[in-house]
């Protein structure tokens, strides 16, 4: 049978790419995937933290919200008419950028974040299904890990079409709890010094805004065209990356917004670090009407983005695996991995007295660094590697004795990790998309400059840069730097050709 766009049918493909007979669908039907995709309280989240965590005034928030947003989702829409073009998933797509062996650090990068994002929502989905129901936390975590498994396994089309209903359900939703918000009282507008990190002052806290937007949104970018991969091949560039660009900055902008209002209308103490469903309540202020809609948002927006979570976790997995299944390798990523997980974690407990680990410090790396090494040296099919990615996230969300700490941890560490993000999407941007090759050395170089040019510029709880120490007012600004610096140094390589063309074209013309 030819999958097409049925709806209840188990995606068959995989990496492969998608041929004339399999494209169907328009470019505005991205619109609703996104808009579905960011409808959610983490987006909410990235508001309140801008005030209530930075102690930024409502205009500067909202002015630093806008910029990161603009920036973050153009990235997201121009990644995205890759899909057309080559009916390939972004990170097989980013193998012509990187090279294939080049590609896997990102690849498994991609796969960790989609591990990680679908652990941590998980785990504030399954606190509100609980709460919903009074269903114990592991119940309530299985029966949501059954659902967010069932749409990732069934692929493609039933990720479009739970978008479009969930998209209607969470306009709906948020707009109840926005009347909700307003009903707490007068909106302040000023900055306020009593912030937990509020020291770099008004300034610093419209930068934070615009890395908190920018980051959140250029998340998106390492699976933008996995959703764009079967609309036909004669697709307009300029309507995909313009749909992609309206469903995700729409919905991002009205929600962090809200947010932000949220932080200067609700004075209560922790709302910076509350949960999502502790947030419901705060918001709804014992009205049990608000506290159900809001728990049903809360639910339904981790359903919407942890579809996309695991389905493009899934497929990133698939793009690690060695073809050639190299011992040595697979070995040399794995220890790779390992030690990169060491030395965040270390750092971690230096800088963030929250964070404990003991003599568990080893045990995480050593998991990450064992994981990297299945993922390249084995692979599974699609919808096994959803399940298996699913089953990941499970246990990881199970957290031991206090899964809402084991999502902090994972936040945090994931903040870290998803620099690698913004360069990556600057080197993919900037280079010309050609056949693939084993290790593309400029590519890698590109990257590997926009991380490094990036670390001064961190201010984080688990890593603060000199240039950043030094200079407090100048807040996180690290993933425009690693964005710009990468894209720069790729672009430089047309130049050198173009020279060294020339160059070539002088010698063998002599006189001309």
């Amino acid at each position: 049978m030819t999958y097409g766009d049925h709806v209840v049918a188990v995606e068959p493909h995989g990496l492969d790419a998608i041929g004339d007979g399999e494209r169907h669908g328009r470019p505005r039907d991205l619109f609703p995937l996104w808009f579905g995709a960011n409808a959610e309280t983490a987006t909410f989240a990235v508001g309140i933290l801008a005030v209530a965590l930075y102690g930024t005034s409502l205009t500067g928030a909202l002015a630093g919200l806008l910029a990161g947003n603009l920036l973050g989702y153009a990235v997201v829409g121009l990644a995205s008419r890759a899909g057309p073009r080559f009916g390939l998933p972004q990170m097989l797509i980013s193998r012509r950028a990187f090279g294939i062996d080049g590609n896997v650090l990102p690849a498994v990068l991609a796969f960790l974040a989609g591990v990680g994002w679908f652990a941590v929502e998980s785990v504030f989905g399954a606190q509100a299904l609980g709460a919903l129901f009074g269903l114990a936390y592991p119940l309530a975590l299985l029966l949501l890990l059954l659902a967010q498994v069932a749409i990732a396994v069934y692929g493609h089309n039933a990720i479009h079409a739970f978008e479009r209903v969930a998209s209607i359900a969470l306009v709906i939703g948020f707009a109840i709890l926005a009347t909700a918000v307003f009903a707490h009282g007068p909106l302040r507008d000023a900055f306020d010094p009593r912030a937990p990190f509020a020291g770099g002052g008004e300034l610093a806290g419209v930068a934070f805004s615009a890395t908190l937007a920018f980051a959140y949104a250029v998340g998106w970018a390492p699976c933008a065209s996995d959703y764009a991969r079967y609309l036909p091949a004669a697709s307009s560039a300029r309507a995909v990356a313009g749909w992609a660009f309206a469903g995700g900055i729409i919905p991002s902008m009205l929600l962090e917004a809200l947010g932000a209002a949220a932080a200067t209308a609700i004075h209560a103490p922790g709302f910076s670090s509350a949960t999502p469903a502790e947030t419901i309540r705060l918001v709804a202020a014992g009205n049990p009407v608000v506290t159900t809609v809001g728990l049903v948002t809360v639910l339904v927006g981790t359903l919407s983005a942890n579809a996309l979570n695991l389905y493009s976790g899934a497929l990133s997995a698939l793009v690690a695996y060695d073809p050639q299944r190299r011992l040595r390798f697979a070995l040399l990523v794995g220890a790779a991995f390992l030690v990169l997980t060491m030395l965040v974690l270390l750092s971690a407990q230096r800088l963030d007295p929250s964070v404990r680990l003991g003599a568990t410090l080893p045990a995480y790396a050593l998991a990450t660094g064992v994981l990297t090494f299945v993922v390249v040296r084995w692979t599974l099919r699609r919808w096994q590697a959803a399940i298996a990615v699913g089953i990941l996230g499970g246990v990881l969300a199970l957290g031991g004795g206090d899964p809402v700490a084991t999502a902090r941890l994972v936040t945090s560490f994931l903040g870290m990790l998803t620099m690698w993000a913004a360069p990556w999407a600057g080197v993919v941007l900037a280079s010309r998309l050609s056949a693939e090759r084993r290790v593309d050395r400029w590519a890698v170089g590109a990257w590997v400059a926009g991380i490094a040019a990036s670390l001064p510029f961190w201010q984080q709880a688990w890593f603060v840069g000199p240039v950043a120490a030094a200079n407090p007012r100048l807040g996180d600004v690290s993933f425009f730097v690693a964005f710009a610096v990468a894209y720069a140094v790729a672009r430089l390589r047309g130049h050198a050709r173009g020279a060294v063309a020339e160059e070539l074209d002088g010698r063998a013309h002599p006189g001309l």
